[in-house]
């Protein structure tokens, strides 16, 4: 009994060895990376854009993270103080479902169609419609 359990601890630790590793070179990571920080800058550089259109002070909090969601929340006609909702289990769900109707008010300030933000979950199409709210 003990060898059986010794067997599938030291399958479980080599399964979990095998997940760590990463590539030796770190070029998929280096990659991943660069790309994650450009879609971060230009993601925070459009909605700065956006909230500068809406006239909003401090358009810049889009860089920040946690106030990015602070002046959209104050943006789209909520109250900021959702933002401690987005921390309370149970609670984040509903402050989410009203950072995105936020959003949907945003949108429509910019007279542009609500429906776009579906395109939000496609990979790459997500690029094209911030621009398009940002700069269109």
């Amino acid at each position: 009994m003990n060898n059986i359990i010794n067997q599938l601890f030291v399958s479980d630790l080599t399964s979990v060895y095998f997940l760590a590793q990463n590539n030796a070179d770190g070029g998929v990571n280096a990659i991943s990376v660069l790309f994650g920080l450009a879609s971060y800058i230009f993601g925070s550089y459009c909605f700065m854009k956006i909230y500068e259109k809406l006239r909003e002070p401090n358009a810049w909090f889009a860089f920040v993270p946690f106030l990015n969601c602070w002046i959209m929340y104050k943006a789209g006609d909520k109250s900021p103080w959702w933002l401690v909702g987005l921390f309370i289990p149970l609670v984040n769900l509903v402050a989410a479902v009203i950072l995105i109707i936020a959003f949907v008010n945003i949108v429509k300030k910019l007279d542009k169609n609500p429906w776009l933000i579906l395109l939000f979950i496609i990979p790459l199409a997500n690029f094209w419609v911030m621009y398009h709210f940002a700069f269109a």
